[in-house]
């Protein structure tokens, strides 16, 4: 016979629990480990769209004010071509009050020399070793940013050959000087509406424009990068392998604009953004929570629904063991508590009258020395306990004849 264990084994509701318990533990990390990783790679992708979209935005707000002084650096040069020197003279003084990017413009002749100039300002001077009057002679043109003595700023010269109406020969060239901390500010304002901080450098890798709070070098991976891309096609296209998330344009200056010859990065500013990480992990993890914990407690009732008249009709097989027979309670709670019920009914049923015939054999009767005398009975019934013989007479006794 096997021994009884010391320590008996846990129920079976402990087990289900146990079971059920670290199921949903699991369940709720697997869960949160898929939605932060989703999660991450859906915010990566966002900020992607984030820093290409708005990166376009600032060309196209950019592009669209350019050409607006583009468009009037050639209507003025149409305006001016048969004018007079006080009709010209007017025109130059009303351009940088217009919206106030030009800072300054004027009209040089063929010589070289400024013929007009806003506010009368460099009239007589000579420009013609300046590359925007060179060029201008031939086509439009856009100049490398430089700072100005006069004008104590940094300007970006515009020009475009100034045409006679009626021979169409080139007469002189007109130059509009634009202030760079108005593109400064275009951009800065632009970054603070889309977010977007903008890096702007020349031919020679000199930072024109830095809207980023803290100025500062660009990583030289972004910078190698960008010069591999100069040929790709599109705005602007992202570059891996930073300290940041940065996308450089090639393209940034429309192809409707001469070209300025500048390398345009924009570089996503992050702090700006909200990070929803730790409020959707915190929310994933309560709704995953609440569903576990609803699973749990219907688990456990439906379990001890269960279980309880299984333990019950396990109780009463142990008490039949032990010899006390006590009708079992009937359960429906299951197919197999009614089986287990109806079983444990006929297994008491027989044991108790296999326990009643047995009770019956046991009990002494007269002849086997029972209560009635030790000796052996005197009754005729007795009689088979004689020879059956026919001859066989009772005895006489001794008054009989």
């Amino acid at each position: 016979m096997r021994r009884a264990q010391k320590n008996p084994s846990p129920r079976a509701i402990t087990w289900i629990a146990t079971a059920l318990l670290l199921s949903v533990l699991c369940a709720a990390l697997f869960v949160a480990f898929i939605v932060t990783q989703r999660s991450t790679l859906a915010q990566q992708h966002l900020r992607h769209d984030v820093v290409l979209r708005g990166a376009d935005a600032v060309a196209l707000s950019f592009n669209t004010a350019l050409k607006r002084e583009w468009g009037s650096l050639h209507a003025v040069a149409g305006n001016i071509s048969n004018a007079s020197k006080s009709e010209t003279n007017d025109f130059m003084d009303a351009v940088p009050q217009a919206g106030g990017q030009v800072a300054w413009a004027g009209v040089a002749d063929l010589d070289g020399r400024i013929l007009s100039g806003s506010g009368r300002a460099r009239e007589g001077e000579d420009v013609s070793q300046r590359r925007w009057y060179r060029e201008g002679l031939r086509h439009p043109s856009v100049g490398n940013v430089y700072a100005s003595n006069s004008l104590q700023q940094s300007l970006l010269n515009l020009s475009t050959p100034v045409r006679d109406k009626d021979s169409g020969e080139v007469t002189g060239v007109l130059v509009y000087s634009l202030r760079m901390d108005w593109v400064e500010n275009f951009l800065t304002l632009a970054r603070e509406q889309l977010k977007i901080d903008v890096v702007v450098q020349n031919r020679e890798g000199e930072t024109l424009v830095d809207t980023r709070d803290v100025a500062r070098s660009l990583p030289e991976a972004a910078v190698a990068q960008a010069g591999l891309g100069r040929d790709l096609a599109g705005n602007f296209y992202l570059l891996d392998q930073t300290d940041g998330l940065y996308a450089f344009s090639p393209n940034f200056i429309s192809d409707d604009l001469p070209d300025f010859g500048w390398r345009v990065f924009a570089v996503l500013d992050t702090s700006s953004l909200i990070n929803v990480m730790p409020q959707l992990l915190r929310t994933s993890v309560l709704a995953v929570s609440l569903a576990a914990g609803f699973v749990l407690i219907v688990t456990l009732i439906a379990a001890r629904i269960v279980l309880r008249p299984i333990e019950d009709l396990v109780g009463t097989a142990a008490a039949m063991a032990e010899g006390e027979f006590s009708y079992p309670r009937e359960s429906r709670s299951s197919r197999e508590a009614i089986t287990l019920s109806q079983a444990l009914t006929r297994i008491q049923g027989t044991l108790a009258l296999l326990q009643k015939r047995k009770a019956g054999r046991d009990t002494p009767s007269l002849r086997d020395g029972g209560e009635g005398g030790g000796g052996p009975s005197t009754n005729e019934g007795d009689a088979p306990d004689q020879p059956q013989d026919a001859t066989w007479q009772p005895k006489q006794t001794s008054g009989q004849k």
